[in-house]
């Protein structure tokens, strides 16, 4: 299997968590939140790490390890427009594409390595990182058919009642084959509720075209753990002293 390059998703601001920080450099045992997601990729053996940066750029460069290249995202208009400002560091270069945030320090190795390798034996578009979620959950859901086939990701924000009911949420962690995401980025519009690209729109896109998207599970759910609130990072931290005892 051909080792995956990583994007990680890096240039929040983090509002919600107070103070005048980039998310990403708040710190959970320890470490900037970046560090354990690198540190994982690493692990995973993903040695082509880009960093989609925005606010307080320099704060966020200086802190990446060497070897990790970088690009701005500037402004910042969602998730999809900043794996859009990585493709320049990606030509040349046909390995999957993973992608994932910086602020989900649980994330492990062993899902990294498990959705590169299902995409790879699926012959599929794009793996998916998903996770069971209560229904009162902010993550965007998996829409699936009744055969099970993942259909589309809508988030919560533009979720009817109906699909917010669902119980599979999407944890952002996604692998792809590299030609299908630049092709569906070139169709992403930011017709939603945030005006924003969304990456997750890239799903449906493929899916429309007649591509195949596969989903794994997280065993763990704490690994899709993101950090927006300083409850957030109190849990956290509260998994990482249970995780490394």
């Amino acid at each position: 299997m051909k080792a995956p390059r990583a994007c990680v998703l890096a240039a929040g601001k983090g509002t919600r968590m107070g103070g005048d920080r980039p998310k990403v450099l708040f710190e959970a045992g320890g470490k900037p939140l970046i560090e354990w997601c690198l540190k994982a990729l690493s692990a995973a053996d993903v040695r082509d790490v880009v960093a989609v940066v925005g606010f307080r750029k320099d704060e966020v460069v200086s802190a990446l390890p060497t070897g990790v290249r970088w690009v701005e995202q500037s402004p910042q208009l969602g998730t999809g427009h900043a794996v859009m400002c990585a493709r320049v560091a990606f030509q040349g270069n046909d390995a999957p594409v993973l992608v994932t945030c910086g602020d989900m320090p649980l994330l492990s190795t062993g899902s990294f390595r498990k959705i590169a390798e299902l995409r790879e034996r699926e012959n599929a578009a794009c793996a998916l990182l998903t996770v069971r979620i209560p229904p009162d959950s902010r993550f965007g859901r998996i829409v699936r058919d009744g055969a099970g086939n993942v259909l589309r990701i809508v988030e919560y924000k533009d979720a009817t009642e109906e699909e917010r009911a669902i119980d599979q949420g999407n944890t952002g962690v996604m692998c792809f084959r590299a030609d299908d995401l630049w092709d569906a980025l070139d169709l992403v519009k930011n017709e939603n509720a945030q005006g924003e690209y969304y990456l997750t729109d890239v799903i449906g896109i493929l899916i429309a075209s007649g591509k195949k998207v596969v989903a794994h599970v997280c065993e763990n759910p704490d690994e899709a753990l993101g950090v927006n609130t300083p409850e957030d990072l109190a849990q956290v931290e509260k998994s990482l002293r249970e995780k490394n005892g």
